[in-house]
């Protein structure tokens, strides 16, 4: 199970939430281990999932019938008990058919696909098979349908839920649940993700594990007049072959100043690549060719800020103390002119802690957290200097009882070519 529950109850709790409602796909996922099939394409098509603050209620997840149902056994399985299809596959969930609202308007129905007559099916064919069974005659004619049952399953008709999807306040009030009451959740959410299961550790070590060697790949065929495009390509044909899926890897603030590598200036790689939708990210400087005396100052007064922060983290420290002391550090090295250092939470977003959003407003403009163990943090520290180079360190550690476990070799040092 991805999800942490007692995180997720702790959180609830603090926000006075009586349950929480997920639409958007890494928010289903974290909460039923389900991956929808049609959130990799980018379609419409709603997966919702529920769950109740109280544990003896049931959660829920409301999936798309026609494809998704396979699904369910082997490539993305759920622990979650009550699982409603719906089987109105163009995804028109912001209609209501019917005039009365306690009278759900009749799915299309959907029993499965066809069957070959006299064909031995093989055991994951008969488990398809027996699902769409199973389902067949209680479809919901939309997610939000679907979603309504789900509620009043779970004893959440009269209740105060958190949600990534405020849309569903207006709907579930014109299908004939006018008590509910609405929180954003967007930022709950991530706040309960920033505190890791054991399942989603391991997935994340893994994660870090591929997008480095995807990296080393792809530093080891740069050479002076290489092209970032062939970056590129070394380095996402590296994450696939190690079961990956590679995201990005960028340098400057928008390609090489030159359109190739030039020998005496400095570039920075950065990059990002997910196993299993769980994210590693990384960043190096390096060089072809000697460093000027300022190049080497600058990369090791930015080693020994890193060095600096590793050296306190701990559960109890706030994001804030790392970045002043990684800023202070990097200063007395002489390296005046550093300003920034960004911490933040990584998960199955790239930044896995509250940010602003709306008239939400953070001192110093960035949710302050405190570390706890078992939370997963990169210290990242990008510097770009127009007309001189850049500079990057960055690595993926978790949070442990007593101070830190680096996911990532923590390779600092400025790399010569």
């Amino acid at each position: 199970m991805l999800l942490n529950k007692d995180r997720a109850f702790e959180i609830m709790d603090k926000y006075k939430l009586d349950g929480l409602v997920a639409k958007e796909a890494i928010n289903v996922y974290y909460l039923t281990d389900y991956w929808d099939l049609f959130s990799s394409g980018g379609w419409i098509f709603n997966s919702y999932a529920v769950l109740p603050r109280k544990q003896e209620a049931p959660a829920g997840l409301v999936i798309n019938a026609a494809i998704n149902l396979e699904r369910l056994t082997e490539v993305t399985p759920t622990w979650v008990p009550n699982i409603v299809m719906f089987s109105d596959y163009s995804g028109r969930d912001t209609k209501i058919k019917s005039n009365d609202q306690d009278n759900e308007p009749v799915a299309a129905e959907w029993s499965g696909w066809p069957v070959r007559k006299g064909a031995n099916l093989t055991p994951l064919e008969q488990t398809w098979n027996y699902r769409a069974k199973e389902h067949s005659g209680k479809m919901a004619a939309t997610p939000a349908w679907g979603l309504k049952r789900l509620l009043e399953d779970a004893g959440l008709s009269k209740a105060r839920l958190g949600t990534d999807d405020p849309r569903i306040l207006h709907w579930m009030k014109e299908m004939g649940l006018p008590d509910i009451e609405i929180v954003e959740a967007t930022n709950i959410f991530r706040e309960i993700r920033m505190v890791k299961s054991k399942e989603e550790v391991e997935l994340m070590r893994k994660a870090a594990i591929i997008n480095e060697k995807g990296v080393e790949h792809a530093i080891s065929r740069i050479s002076e007049g290489t092209k970032w495009s062939d970056v590129e390509r070394s380095y996402f044909t590296e994450v696939s072959r190690n079961g990956g899926n590679g995201r990005y890897i960028v340098t400057t603030l928008g390609g090489l100043p030159h359109g190739k590598v030039i020998r005496g200036e400095s570039l920075f790689v950065d990059s990002l690549a997910d196993y299993k939708h769980y994210l590693g990210d990384i960043g190096r400087t390096l060089i072809v060719g000697q460093p000027s005396k300022e190049l080497e100052m600058r990369s090791k007064a930015m080693q020994k800020g890193w060095e600096a922060a590793c050296d306190i983290i701990k559960p109890g420290i706030k994001r804030s103390q790392l970045i002043d002391e990684t800023i202070s550090v990097i200063k007395k090295e002489g390296f005046k002119d550093y300003f920034y250092v960004s911490p933040h939470s990584l998960g199955l977003e790239h930044t896995d802690n509250p940010i602003p959003l709306g008239n939400e407003v953070y001192a110093g403009g960035e949710f302050d957290f405190t570390l706890e163990e078992n939370m997963i943090i990169n210290i990242d520290m990008p510097y770009f200097e127009l007309g001189w180079g850049t500079l990057h360190l960055e690595d993926t550690i978790r949070v442990t009882q007593n101070g830190f476990e680096a996911f990532t070799s923590n390779k600092s040092e400025l790399r010569i070519l």
